[in-house]
């Protein structure tokens, strides 16, 4: 890849949008977790038949990016894009409404499979809008997007002291949707690029792009795998469970500073060297907080381990798309798909084993999801060459 810095890179009113509906986006994704204690207790749900509220989203993922590109193609992006966005909002008003299991899992679908169609097309669309400045733009949404997806948290929290409870700031969310088509619903996305030879659908994506996609299932699940475990972990390390429920976010709030601290780095240094870099910052805050004796350690760790992991995903994702230049579509739907199959597989995993082995033990897999990462990005630099 260009230095990506070599061009002058500006936020236009189709880069506002995308940033926008990514925030929107991860503020429903990340606001699950915050409001599934207070959704199990109103239905009275076990600890399973809330995680399929999870693995609702992640199956959602996992539908837009097998059939995304093909709808993008039929439809184009503005309806896929809009339509998505309808999906998100549709799919939170239902979960608000609805007062069953099997109801509140499909209101989560709903959100999971429509709505991730603006999934597919995000990087897409920054990385057609952008071109060699990719990094720098899938960068700077995906640090807006965990901003968002850390105030849910917070929000939530707030919104249950009052009568509206948790559905409330599922319902404030709403505010940024009607913000994005009131400003920009009439903001023309722009054309799938075509480089050098014309390529059409059935084209295979080339190897450089399928490793960097394995990077991305693995960053993934490293994330996730933090996410969704992290709170049992600090339990073991001597936290209340109350206590560690709330120490976990200090990961959120690590990626949040990575991703405004990468975003100054991703202008003058290229992607393939910041991954490397984010690479090295997240096994050594993951090998702190894994086997530090002493809880303090174990709580720094985890937010130097967010540091580092904050890039990952963005850092391989502008990669992968600059491996398929002409192919934004397809390899933005693969990557979706990438991202949910991480989502639903990882944290079960790590979940099995703990069962099995411990909690402490378990964790071992993320060293192994890290180091894979490493080599497939290696693997994906080579056969760029």
């Amino acid at each position: 890849m260009d230095d990506p810095a070599s061009t002058h890179f500006r936020r236009d009113e189709v880069t506002w949008l995308a940033f926008g509906m990514l925030g929107f986006y991860n503020y429903l994704l990340s606001g699950l977790g915050p409001l599934m204690p207070s959704l199990r207790e109103e239905l009275g749900l076990s600890y399973t038949i809330a995680s399929l509220h999870f693995s609702a989203f992640a199956v959602g993922m996992i539908l837009a990016g097998l059939v995304g590109d093909r709808v993008v193609r039929r439809y184009g992006r503005m309806k896929v894009f809009w339509g998505g966005a309808a999906g998100l909002a549709a799919g939170a008003v239902a979960l608000t409404l609805v007062h069953s299991p099997i109801q509140t899992v499909g209101s989560v679908l709903l959100m999971g499979g429509v709505g991730s169609l603006v999934l597919v097309l995000i990087p897409a669309i920054l990385s057609d809008r952008h071109g060699e400045n990719r990094a720098i733009a899938i960068v700077e949404a995906n640090t807006l997007s965990a901003a968002t997806g850390a105030m849910a948290g917070l929000l939530i929290g707030l919104s249950e002291q009052t009568p509206a409870g948790w559905r409330g700031a599922l319902l404030l969310s709403l505010a940024i949707p009607l913000f994005l088509v009131i400003r920009f619903g009439r903001v023309s996305l722009p054309a799938a690029q075509r480089i050098g030879v014309q390529r059409h659908a059935g084209t295979r994506l080339p190897l450089a792009y399928w490793a960097f996609w394995l990077g991305v299932v693995l960053v993934v699940g490293t994330e996730f795998s933090l996410i969704f475990w992290g709170a049992d972990f600090l339990v073991t390390a001597g936290l209340s469970t109350s206590v560690a429920a709330t120490t976990v976010s200090l990961f959120l709030w690590g990626m949040v500073a990575g991703r405004v601290t990468g975003r100054q780095i991703a202008r003058w240094m290229p992607a393939e060297q910041l991954l490397l870099l984010a690479l090295g910052v997240s096994g050594g805050g993951f090998i702190v907080y894994w086997l530090a004796p002493a809880v303090p350690a174990v709580v720094l760790g985890l937010f130097v381990a967010g540091l580092g992991v904050a890039n990952l995903y963005p850092l391989i994702v502008a990669l992968a798309l600059g491996a398929a230049p002409g192919q934004s579509n397809e390899a933005g739907a693969r990557l979706t798909f990438a991202s949910g199959t991480a989502i639903l597989a990882a944290p079960l995993l790590l979940g099995a084993l703990a069962d099995a082995v411990g909690i402490h033990l378990a964790y071992g897999v993320v060293p192994i999801f890290l180091l894979g990462a490493l080599i497939a990005s290696h693997l994906g630099r080579r056969s760029s060459q």
